[in-house]
């Protein structure tokens, strides 16, 4: 099993448009994971509704690898499992104990690297998980004030109606 490491660039914020992803559903976005400016309410509507896009965009592909990561997981333990069963069967006799079958199978090296692999498999799916809720703690905080800004939109028609 061939393990594959991603990075997630930053970069600042820019005032051109994030180019289009690659097509495929769910790809790495071709533009860098945003930051949250400091002080969201002095960002204009333009550059909010961009943030917003970016964010959501970056937390359908971590909710992707995410899917992936525990999938990927879930096979590593089964072949642990695997591996430990087929050791048991071959090594217990009728005279065997069972924990000194199991304290052999642990250090045979296929079962090593198993383990080492599900571990891996197991870290994968942590971290992704971090990118994942970080970018829908930050889709909700821009959506958050999104939701705030039409809200006032709509009483700062009302009282300028009203108003000489």
């Amino acid at each position: 099993m061939s393990q594959r490491k991603r990075t997630i660039p930053r970069q600042s914020e820019s005032s051109d448009p994030p180019p289009q992803s690659g097509g495929g559903l769910f790809d790495q976005p071709q533009y860098d994971l945003p930051d949250i400016p400091t002080n969201i309410t002095d960002v204009s509507d333009d550059i909010l509704m961009r943030l917003f896009v970016e964010f959501t965009g970056w937390q359908n592909y971590a909710a992707t690898q995410f899917a992936e990561a525990e999938v990927d997981e879930e096979r590593a333990e089964a072949k642990v499992r695997f591996l430990e069963a087929t050791g048991m069967v071959r090594a217990y006799g009728p005279k065997t104990k069972v924990t000194e079958v199991r304290a052999e199978i642990a250090v045979q090296p296929d079962v090593v690297k198993a383990k080492s692999e599900a571990l891996a498999a197991y870290a994968k799916r942590k971290l992704t998980k971090v990118v994942y809720d970080n970018c829908e703690r930050s889709v909700f905080v821009v959506s958050r004030e999104l939701s705030r800004r039409i809200g006032a939109a709509g009483s700062e028609r009302r009282v300028n109606r009203w108003t000489p």
